[in-house]
């Protein structure tokens, strides 16, 4: 790896060599290394090495006898101080984690962990002496007075969008970096660079629980993860198999680059039980190790607690559909937010809120799936698992061989994000030719465009049509077409889901001894003979439709056709709609707005007489919402 050396705990002090360092033995001791290997020792060792005895002078100044900097504080201050928000104090403490204390919290105590580690140093720049001026003891008073001027130099300070945790970013000129934990990774060129932990280009990267770093050598030009991942992946019995085992590739390289993409694509694996969902799980921790968040029964809660700033991947197993499915709805909603990053907020102590940008990736495997509105449909692959064919023997790669192929994945994704860029925006093309609107193409794009990055140049190997030297990819139309699509087959639009809902409802009144839906109702008048004298007639029509609220408009110069009229507000209409989300309140139902998100050319505004009170309301042509015998068939 270029240009990388491990950086101590303690950006700010220097670092000698191992060979000087009095706590060297003890740390190698514990942790089973030769002390002379500094990458193993050095972050246990760092810590207040250099800080001098009680009394004894740093850098030649005596206890107490310091010049502050710009901030206001001592030289070479461990804590870093970040802002203030509404009495609340942000900082980066000796090991660079996130700490807040609030006006009531700087004693003694906290302050003693806000400095853990360093607290020579603060018996040398704070100072309490007995009378025969000898340190005891250092001036938590003093420390509270200095760190909370530091803060108001700063300014105000929110870490909502200011603090990165664990994954993969982007910088301000479009480079990838790579917050491992205790290690931080800028691309530079075809190389990475360890910088600091701390603060860069105006964002905060704390310390946090290390994870694995990429492979350590340029993938450029060698064979790739991809040659043994997806043979392996294809051993599965999926519905779609050219397609699912290449955008379940794609969801991996995608969760990988986390922070750094634009949107962030769901993932779902449905199959009945044997089908080997929880064997892709452990493959999955596997090539995530310590980088994925793995649970099988989770609360919304439970997963922003446990990522807080992090932007690692998420994957729920055994994500079933139950009777009450509020848990599974919520968690659904943060995985939504997360698709675009966009803000969340959470209930806090003290009715204190708190504001941070979800940008982990989700995937989530069951047996059933769980009910999700079109919004959530369109930003997910939905991959379908059928049993394993008798006599299958799927292969198993063992762990350490996952673990690498994992860190390999991430430096062939780190040696291609340079074409990025192109390769998203030539998949998007592509699919908006196959008939997917632009949630769609960011969907599918994100998914084509990552796989894309790692398989790259083994893809003639593999015998796919992708990667740089890819001319078209009409060879995954067929794979592509909406038409083909199962994710496709149940999101309606939000309109005709709420028309939907109107044409299901019994009517109150009976009619030839059954009581009928608002559709069969509109359906026997729309496609009954008027010579028949069985045939249903306007006037019965109209009657029946008032049972709930609706009514039925006669042909007139403006619109020459029989209508349904769905007034904005009516007392039994808000009844029908009880319980669904297009409800509302009594005098403020929400179905009107959702309807007039329909074609401009089914619906207009107009007015009737319904219970001897003018309502107005939205009114469809029936020809244009009574699907047919033919088109039903077809």
């Amino acid at each position: 790896m270029a240009d990388q050396t491990n950086q101590g705990a303690d950006p700010r002090s220097a670092s000698g060599s191992t060979r000087d360092n009095p706590f060297a033995e003890v740390a190698a001791a514990v942790l089973g290394t030769d002390p002379l290997e500094e990458e193993d020792v050095r972050s246990v060792s760092s810590i207040g090495r250099e800080d001098p005895l009680p009394g004894h002078e740093l850098d030649g100044a005596p206890p107490g006898d310091w010049k502050p900097d710009e901030l206001g504080l001592p030289p070479g201050c461990p804590v870093l101080p970040l802002g203030t928000e509404e009495g609340v104090y942000h900082f980066l403490d000796t090991i660079g984690q996130m700490r807040s204390l609030r006006e009531s919290e700087f004693g003694q105590g906290p302050l003693n962990s806000l400095f853990l580690g360093r607290h020579y140093w603060l018996y040398w720049a704070f100072p309490r002496k007995n009378s025969d001026g000898l340190v005891t003891s250092w001036r938590p008073e003093k420390v509270r007075e200095i760190l909370m001027g530091a803060c108001a130099r700063k300014g105000s300070w929110s870490a909502a969008n200011r603090v990165r945790g664990r994954g993969t970013w982007r910088g301000r000129k479009g480079q990838l970096i790579l917050h491992c934990g205790d290690r931080l990774l800028v691309q530079h060129g075809t190389g990475l660079k360890e910088e600091p932990l701390g603060e860069l280009e105006g964002m905060i990267y704390p310390t946090r629980p290390p994870i694995e770093t990429p492979w350590p050598e340029p993938m450029a030009g060698k064979k790739g993860p991809a040659l043994q991942l997806l043979p392996h992946l294809q051993c599965w019995n999926w519905s779609r198999p050219r397609l699912d085992p290449i955008l379940l590739i794609g969801w991996i390289a995608s969760a990988r680059l986390g922070g750094a993409l634009g949107w962030r694509p769901e993932c779902f694996i449905q199959g009945d039980k044997g089908s080997g969902k929880s064997s892709i799980h452990a493959d999955l921790k596997g090539l995530f190790g310590s980088g994925l968040v793995q649970t099988g029964d989770t609360t919304a809660a439970g997963i922003y607690q446990e990522l807080k700033f992090d932007c690692l991947p998420v994957a729920i197993d055994e994500f079933e559909a139950k009777n009450d499915t509020r848990k599974q709805k919520a968690v659904i909603e943060l995985a939504r937010l997360s698709c675009s990053g966009a803000p969340m907020h959470r209930g806090g102590d003290n009715h204190r809120g708190t504001k941070f940008f979800g940008r982990s990736s989700y995937l989530f495997s069951m047996i059933n799936t769980p009910p999700m509105d079109p919004q959530d449909l369109s930003r997910s692959a939905l991959l379908r698992l059928k049993p394993h064919k008798e006599g299958a023997v799927r292969p198993v790669i063992p762990e350490h061989e996952l673990v690498e192929l994992g860190r390999q994945m991430q430096r062939r994704l780190i040696d291609n994000w340079h074409r990025w860029d192109a390769t998203f925006t030539a998949w998007r093309e592509f699919l908006a030719d196959c008939g997917h609107d632009g949630r769609g193409q960011d969907t599918f794009g994100t998914l084509m465009a990552a796989a894309d990055l790692v398989i790259d140049h083994d893809a003639e190997a593999l015998g796919l049509e992708i990667g740089p030297n890819a001319e078209n990819f009409n060879a995954w139309r067929d794979d592509l077409e909406v038409s083909r699509l199962a994710e496709y087959d149940d999101a309606s639009a939000n309109w005709r889901l709420c028309l939907s809902h109107i044409m299901s409802q019994r009517i109150e009144a009976w009619r030839g001894g059954t009581r009928h839906t608002v559709g069969e109702v509109l359906t026997d008048f729309f496609e009954g003979d008027i010579s028949d004298p069985e045939a249903l007639k306007y006037e019965t029509a109209r009657k029946l439709l008032e049972q709930t609220g609706l009514t039925l408009l006669k042909p007139t110069k403006e619109c020459p056709n029989f209508e349904l009229l769905v007034p904005n507000q009516h007392p039994l209409l808000h009844q029908l709609f009880q319980g669904s989300k297009w409800a509302g309140e009594l005098a403020a139902g929400v179905w009107s707005g959702a309807l007039r998100m329909a074609p401009d050319e089914i619906w207009r505004d107009a007015s009737a007489r319904i219970h001897g009170e003018k309502k107005r309301g939205t009114a469809f042509a029936l020809k244009d919402i009574i699907v047919t015998d033919e088109e039903a068939r077809s």
